[in-house]
């Protein structure tokens, strides 16, 4: 959620990356080492790590953890003991022994590849949330906090403690865990129907026919399949007890709009379901005061300060009295300590209270390439990217050049927000279609790099008509920041579109 930015700079790409739908497979094609520090690790801890060093080798990995990572800073390996990994065996229906887990090696490559990072990471970056890298399978591990004493307690995945962190190798970091990663095989909506405890909404996707939008994957620009990315608001059976509504029938008997069709997007009760759906993945660490778009004809607001506050002001959830003050509860809440489950869509974040539709205040808005899902996927490895397809994007194309540049890095040197930003060379249209935002007036500003002879003068349209005056990119920046905020002028929205 940063402002968007891009260079056009006279400078050649020597490297390119596609994007696919397949799991990530940056752990093959390793560079070739002399020291094998993770592997020598486990192979001097048998006592401690052997049945996961089986998993490793029935994996093929032990080469891959004996080198260098050459797409980036080391690994993270996150090391369950040989208790943790019994536990496992004895609660996994599918497999009765050991070794009958590691003969099933599609599986047993997966289980491996969840376990590991590609990025080398201390407990002190671990975030509330995502960790900035994916695992070699291709998904996000979460990591959350809790207080024992003085002690911090880290949880992976909501599951499984870390007992002994940063273990220093030459090729990455180790941190030992109590318990042993599962796989994330499952949508947001699988996860709802497989805890249980959660009818009422997955009830609520189902008739409203949400459910068969919310899948592991979705047909994209140029018939192409991605990964469909969202966030999912949930409330436990018990929360919507609490309020009264026992079964999906109480559900439709309060927010059914009666004589439309349950699937019908103007239904009252299509519309509740849909709000709980944000478009694109949030975790608790990527949330900033502002709106966020949904599923329905509305956004939900999200306030950032001592608690995360959903739709301030929408009415009164709580009463607290302490030392003679009463403090009234005026927002919903998320239950942090029991959010960011991840899934292979994104996050799922638990409730507070009910969830209704609410028309929040109109809020700043930033907007930024990488929320085009082929640039999103590149977006989580530093590297510098050349497209040459408009069509395999979604929310951005041009014409003129025959291609266009991503650079993402995660340097300090690098000013541009969000440390991204996009090049062009030569006479040039660029195209970017701005996802929904509420109706009313905006001033609209752009954050350009703008200190350079070698930039270029450029002209900003909104729906095909030219807004503000030429922008002269060789001026406006300076020394100390290259990049320049331009006013471009005044827009009107009359829709949420």
């Amino acid at each position: 959620m940063h402002r968007y930015l891009f260079k056009i700079l006279s400078l050649l790409i020597l490297w390119s990356m596609g994007n696919s739908c397949e799991p990530d497979d940056r752990i093959k094609g390793f560079v070739t080492d002399e020291t094998r520090d993770i592997t020598e690790f486990l192979e001097s801890n048998l006592d401690t790590y052997g049945m996961f060093w089986k998993i490793v080798q029935a994996a093929d990995l032990v080469d891959p953890l004996s080198a260098q990572n050459p797409f980036g800073d080391g690994f993270t390996l996150f090391l369950p003991t040989d208790d943790a990994v019994r536990r496992y065996i004895d609660n996994n229906e599918q497999y009765s022994s050991f070794e009958e887990m590691i003969a099933d090696k599609e599986f047993i490559r997966e289980l491996a590849r969840y376990h590991i990072v590609n990025r080398a990471i201390r407990t002190n970056e671990f975030p509330f949330g995502a960790l900035p890298d994916t695992t070699a399978s291709g998904d996000y591990l979460t990591i959350g906090f809790s207080m024992n004493l003085d002690t911090t307690i880290y949880k992976v995945n909501n599951l499984a403690p870390v007992i002994e962190a940063n273990i220093e190798l030459i090729n990455g970091y180790i941190h030992v865990i109590g318990e042993m990663l599962n796989p994330v095989v499952y949508s947001s909506y699988d996860w709802l129907v497989r805890d249980g405890g959660y009818t009422i909404l997955s009830d609520a996707l189902r008739i409203t026919g949400l459910k068969d939008t919310l899948g592991i994957y979705r047909t994209g620009a140029g018939n192409r399949l991605v990964r469909n990315n969202y966030t999912l608001l949930a409330e436990h059976d018990t929360i919507y007890q609490r309020s009264g509504i026992m079964s999906i029938d109480d559900l439709i008997s309060r927010y059914a709009t009666p004589g439309r069709g349950l699937t019908d997007r103007d239904n009252g009760i299509y519309q509740f379901a849909a709000y709980h759906i944000l478009e694109h993945s949030y975790y608790i660490d990527d949330f900033i005061s502002g709106n966020y778009n949904t599923y329905a004809s509305s956004p939900v607001s999200i306030s950032v300060g001592l608690d995360l506050r959903i739709n301030a002001g929408s009415d009164t959830f709580d009463i607290e009295v302490a030392n003679g003050d009463t403090n009234y509860i005026t927002y919903n809440r998320f239950l942090i300590y029991d959010s960011n489950i991840p899934t292979k869509n994104g996050a799922i974040h638990l409730l507070t209270d009910v969830l209704e539709l609410f028309r929040p205040h109109r809020s700043d808005r930033y907007f930024q390439f990488l929320e085009d899902p082929l640039i999103n996927a590149d977006s989580k490895l530093p590297n510098t990217y050349e497209y040459f397809e408009p069509e395999k994007f979604e929310l951005i194309s041009w014409t003129g050049p025959e291609s266009i540049i991503y650079y993402k890095t995660n340097s300090d040197d690098e000013k541009a927000a969000n440390k991204d930003y996009i090049r062009i060379e030569g006479q040039f249209t660029l195209d970017y279609r701005i996802p929904k935002i509420l109706p009313g007036k905006y001033k609209v500003k752009i954050n350009v790099h703008a200190f350079s002879p070698e930039n270029a003068m450029i002209q900003f349209y909104l729906d095909g008509k030219k807004l503000g005056p030429n922008l002269d990119l060789t001026r406006g920046g300076s020394i100390y920041s290259s990049y320049h905020v331009f006013d471009i002028g005044v827009v009107e929205f009359s829709n949420y579109t």
